[in-house]
This record gives C-alpha cells, structure tokens and sequence, in this order.
C-alpha cells in the first residue's frame, strides 16, 4: 500500500479539496464518508469505492485489512496521521475514510408507499437525523428541496450513520410537482394546524413535509398538502427540532401501522 506523507501530493490535494468543499463534491459527483460502519454500509447496499484510505495507525493495527480487501480493484492508500486528521471531520479519527460516487436518485411512483420529503432544511444534523429516522421508519423515498443541506455531505452522512444507503434520496426536488403526482395522502406538519398528528390516518400511503427550522413550510406547500396537521405540545417550549418532528411523524405512521408495517412498506418500490 502506498504510503502518503506530503501536503503537495495530488492524491492528498484532491481528498482535501472534496473533505472540505460542498462545491466540489457537486462538481465532481463524489463525496467522503468517514469510518469502518460507514463504509461497510456502502459496499452492503452494492455502491462502490473510488478510494480508500487509512491512517497509518490504522493500517499499522490492521483494523481495516477486511475494508482493503471488500475494496479491491479500488485504490487503498496510507496517509500519515498528521495528513489524515487534517482531512477528517471528527475530534477523535477512526482512521478509515473512503471517496465514493454519489448516488444519484431514482424517479419516485405517484403510487409510493411512505415517503418523506424535507423543504429549506439547513442544518446538517437535522437532515441526518430524518434520513436515519426515515431508514428506521421504513420510508422508501426522500425527497429535498434545492435549499436543503446537501444530503451526500459529510456532516449529514455522519448524521444519518449509514441510512443514507437504505434511502432513493432525490436532491433539487420539485416538492410543489410531486405533491400534485402523488397518489397518496400528504401530511404537512404545521405548528398553526388544528387538526392533531395523532388524529390523522397514516395507514395507507403517505408522504410527511417537513419545512425549515424557523420559518417552517411555504405557503405553497402547505395549501398544495392533503391534510395540515401539528404535534400536540402541553409543556411550554414553543416548537419541535425539525429533526424530532419529523422522526415523531415518522414513527406515529409505523405506530398506527403496527410494528411490520413499517418494515413492509419499505421493502416495496
């Protein structure tokens, strides 16, 4: 394996400008994703590895020989420790980190089963956080607004830990044309709503919208969606986290479903 222990190296130089610029990532239509489980969950759902590379502490513990190996004909590459913390995004380095192609999204059916579809959400985390709960509810589609956070980020791919690979995520999505395509129920989350989350039949097919932190859903969207509705809130906090709502309407869906449902509906396409 190829050891790396120059800032001028153009292998270093290029993993440094996709580690640190979401244009680039863009551009290029590669991203980063940092740690064994990571990776591991890449290569499970059949995405491939443009390159791998290992700290030299890594390398040196044998840590990652099963990754080297799942990754042939990739390029795995040894970064000194100095090299590889400049590059990740984490306080303590696992020392594992991989360039892969960014997946790019599939058509969704008017006919879709559970969908979930994200409007302005700006915070990394937040959009991690609903893709993980959208992985773990069952949800097949994810569809983001051109102003959300770029899901294939590094900072949301460590959100989500892995759901992004269980997920047909659609970036730059006409959510106002989907809604009017969909066959299903839409279910916008609005804090003004009278109608309550719990009082809402989520048992047949459904797409959630969830708007952004402060400003919540557009008018647009709110008008355009099937039912309105908002969580039930008796203690004094003002609103949700766009993250917890959107898992909380995620899971009453897979509650009122029963335990399987969830984990059926998201197995068809």
């Amino acid at each position: 394996m190829k050891t790396i222990t120059s800032r001028d190296n153009a292998a270093y130089r290029a993993l440094a400008r996709l580690a640190s610029s979401a244009a680039e990532r863009r551009r290029q239509g590669y991203t980063v994703i940092e740690g064994a489980h990571l990776v591991e969950a890449c290569l499970d759902a059949g995405h491939t590895v443009a390159q791998l590379f290992l700290s030299r502490s890594a390398a040196a513990g044998g840590q990652a020989d099963a990754l080297v190996a799942r990754v042939r004909p990739a390029q795995a590459l040894e970064l000194a420790d100095a090299l590889f913390d400049s590059v990740s995004g984490v306080e303590s380095p696992a020392g594992i980190l991989a360039v892969v192609p960014t997946p790019a999204g599939r058509p969704v059916p008017a006919a879709a089963a559970f969908c979930l579809a994200l409007e302005d959400i700006q915070d990394p985390g937040n959009v991690g956080t609903l893709l993980r709960s959208a992985a773990a509810a069952g949800v097949e589609h994810v569809l983001l607004s051109p102003t959300c956070a770029f899901a294939w980020s590094p900072k949301v791919l460590r959100a989500g830990q892995g759901a992004h690979f269980a997920l047909n995520i659609v970036e730059g999505a006409d959510l106002g044309a989907f809604l009017a395509a969909f066959a299903g129920t839409t279910i916008a989350l609005c804090g003004e709503a009278k109608a309550s989350l719990y009082d809402t039949d989520l048992r047949g097919a459904v797409a959630i919208l969830v708007g952004n932190e402060g400003a919540g859903l557009s008018p647009e969207l709110k008008s355009a969606a099937t039912v309105r509705v908002h969580i039930p809130m008796p203690g004094r906090a003002e609103s949700l986290n766009a993250g917890v709502a959107g898992s909380i309407a995620l899971f009453e869906a897979v509650r009122q479903r029963g335990s399987d449902a969830g984990v059926s509906l998201g197995k068809r396409r």
